[in-house]
């Protein structure tokens, strides 16, 4: 049983490299979107991932920098599930760029102008600081089970000795990497924030409201990875840490809907133009969409709120999938209302807003030259690719799982026993 996810990440790698090794020849043609729609699935993914990383490396770096005892079990799996996020969103950034020469052009002569590329340094910065708390939080284990991985200098130390070196840059890691994994998350939402011809970005809530949503979605995760490890004969141990990350999940979610709140009254309250446009857009064009990450979110935080909901295992499983799945829609609903319209317009002699149509770029697999409107979807091949970067996340998290202890202390190893 404890090899079926690392079977099924496997398999959505080897389904992913497809699709991707066939995109990189057709390039970006082969997928739904067109130069109205410019970030489509990918992007939104891409966000949602980066949430989640930022997410469980500020619960991880809290937990050891406000010596939360309660909490300190789960360190190793928040921090697992950053490192195992922001790699597979590394990989997703890969795979939007379309076309190999695309990504050597922007490593090769980067923009620094740019908040992508600020964003993919921050990206690797974190993506080494999320490795260094994994490493560091798994040495005593290391020590005691004699397993190896780049830390073969730990045989040479005592167990005394490894747990205070680890203890010791653990918290060391945690105080550089709290800071950056709120930056990581504030440099994606800016560079939503600094499109001024997108008003439905163009707020300084946006950041905010990124950090309060990567808590929420990053605690999900950690919530299920725990959940998964532990089992029903450790529940009893781990119940009151469990409970307080689910309260913390449910509190970030309520920081969330109130910046929702206050940017809809301020929508309501301009009226007209492009306020008006805005909120016909979230209401009736894809009101069902923006309804669905309303009731998960919403639903999921009541239930964390109820003694029942943050006790049980069945009710915290399905709470922390609704959260996940809520936050992937939201972020996918960044997307559709500024992107399924031309955002440019001429105003004729008679007064009457006109959108000014632009090129599709899609006129051969859609015969469609030009249009002021574009209905997106993902198709098959960009759910495909974007299975490369899931799988990946699911190999790393199921590989590393299944090697070491993620909650408790590793059984001592006969190697290790003589030194004990």
């Amino acid at each position: 049983m404890k090899r079926i996810p690392l079977i099924i990440g496997l398999a959505a790698v080897v389904i992913g490299a497809a699709a991707w090794i066939y995109q990189l020849i057709g390039g970006l043609a082969v997928t739904n979107m067109s130069n109205l729609f410019s970030w489509g699935f990918y992007i939104g993914c891409f966000v949602f991932l980066v949430g989640v990383a930022a997410g469980g490396m500020i619960i991880s770096s809290s937990i050891y920098l406000f010596d939360v005892e309660r909490l300190k079990p789960f360190g190793k799996i928040a921090s697992l599930t950053a490192f195992a996020c922001i790699l597979a969103a590394g990989c997703m950034v890969i795979v939007d760029l379309g076309r190999f020469q695309n990504i050597g052009q922007m490593l090769i002569h980067p923009n620094f102008a740019s908040p992508l590329v600020w964003d993919i340094v921050v990206i690797t910065l974190y993506l080494i600081l999320t490795f260094l708390s994994v490493y560091f939080q798994l040495l005593p284990g290391c020590k005691r089970s004699g397993k190896r991985f780049l830390n073969g200098w730990i045989a040479r130390r005592t167990e005394d000795e490894v747990d205070a070196i680890s203890a010791r840059w653990s918290r060391i890691v945690a105080l550089v990497a709290l800071p950056v994994a709120v930056l990581i998350h504030t440099i994606t939402a800016l560079i939503f924030a600094t499109q001024n011809g997108h008003p439905w970005w163009h707020t300084a809530m946006l950041p905010a409201d990124f950090i309060a949503m990567a808590v929420a979605s990053g605690g999900a995760l950690v919530l299920i990875i725990a959940l998964a490890v532990v089992g029903r004969a450790h529940w009893s141990e781990y119940a009151n840490g469990l409970a307080t990350i689910a309260r913390i999940v449910a509190v970030a979610l309520v920081v969330h809907f109130f910046f929702v709140a206050v940017e809809l009254v301020l929508l309501a309250w301009t009226g007209g133009g492009e306020s008006a446009a805005l909120l016909e857009a979230i209401t009736s064009t894809y009101g069902l969409l923006y309804l669905l990450e309303i009731v998960l979110t919403a639903g999921a935080m009541v239930l964390f709120f109820t003694k029942a909901g943050s006790r049980q295992s069945g009710l915290l499983i399905a709470g922390s999938i609704a959260v996940l799945a809520g936050t992937l829609v939201h972020r996918l609903m960044l997307l559709y209302p500024e992107f399924a319209t031309s955002r440019f317009s001429l105003v004729t002699s008679m007064g009457v807003e006109w959108l000014y149509p632009l090129s599709t770029g899609r006129y051969l697999a859609t015969g469609q030259a030009f249009a002021s409107t574009y209905a997106y979807a993902p198709n098959a091949i960009e759910v495909g690719v974007a299975l490369l970067p899931f799988g990946l996340l699911l190999v790393v998290l199921a590989f590393v799982a299944n090697r070491y202890r993620m909650i408790g202390s590793e059984p001592a190893s006969q190697a290790s026993a003589p030194e004990q």
